[in-house]
């Protein structure tokens, strides 16, 4: 049996009312599966009433990885402690897929290329922008008068519009 035990700051309500509360308890350092043993939602059983449903969410990295839900059957008040009744309303956990991110090909990647200090530029007012020229030809143009500066002496690549 697991020693993992529910904790009070894991559990939310999303709504008010008396009989029927839904409850959401977020797993972010356990598996959702392991709410399902005998005795996990007893330390929460002060919150909790027959006819409540708690949905178990399982989060990492600020993303839903898994999820399932169940129904608080009956609570039973002793004098040692009280027990949480558990029943999964879901028999299979739901998994959503987690995102990859794709690294672009170093051969789409194109390398920098910087003006090596022959650069000038020119303000075109009919594009109210800065044309970046190199040995008299345009190689690009940017409408930030400083940036295309520092294009021009090479503290910067030359921008690449595709």
């Amino acid at each position: 049996m697991s020693k993992v035990k529910a904790k009070h700051n894991k559990l939310n309500k999303p709504e008010d009312g008396n009989f029927g509360k839904v409850w959401n308890y977020i797993c972010d350092q356990h598996d959702v599966k392991e709410c399902y043993q005998v005795g996990f939602f007893d330390p929460l059983a002060g919150n909790l009433m027959a006819g409540d449903t708690i949905r178990i969410l399982e989060v990492r990295d600020n993303r839903v990885r898994a999820m399932t839900e169940g129904i608080v059957l009956e609570i039973l008040r002793t004098k040692q402690a009280d027990t949480v009744e558990f029943f999964p309303l879901i028999s299979k956990v739901i998994k959503f897929p987690v995102r990859t991110f794709k690294e672009p090909n170093k051969e789409e990647q194109v390398p920098a290329t910087y003006i090596q200090g022959a650069g000038t530029v020119e303000y075109n007012i009919g594009k109210k922008a800065y044309m970046i020229l190199c040995d008299g030809k345009i190689i690009s143009q940017c409408v930030n008068k400083e940036r295309a500066h520092a294009v021009a002496r090479g503290d910067f690549p030359v921008p690449v519009y595709t």
